[in-house]
């Protein structure tokens, strides 16, 4: 039975992706990624809302990925298995125009 349970609390545990784009992602456009936590029932963030015009510079942004990774889940698993609902993180990765490359 506790085998089980932990198959469906991972399996329950689903991945989820959100892109937002700023124009055609290049070849050759850095890319930039890190974590965003969450606690409080998604209430509450405990890290800085991600800041574009720090991550790219003068440079413009062309994509934004939010995602609840696996290991994002894992992490909020192993974390609310003590604390229910206590932490819940998401990897974000920013994909910054590179100054030198145009689409056409």
């Amino acid at each position: 039975m506790k085998k089980l349970t932990i198959i469906l609390a991972i399996c329950l545990s689903g991945c989820t992706t959100i892109h937002f784009d700023n124009g055609t992602v290049l070849d050759g456009q850095t890319d930039t990624a890190k974590w965003h936590h969450i606690g409080i029932l998604n209430l509450v963030e405990l890290s800085s809302p991600v800041n574009l015009k720090n991550e790219c510079g003068k440079n413009k942004w062309t994509s934004v990925k939010t995602e609840n990774s696996f290991l994002n889940a894992l992490a909020a698993n192993i974390v609310n298995s003590v604390v229910a609902g206590a932490y819940s993180p998401k990897s974000v990765e920013i994909t910054c125009k590179h100054p030198t490359l145009s689409s056409g």
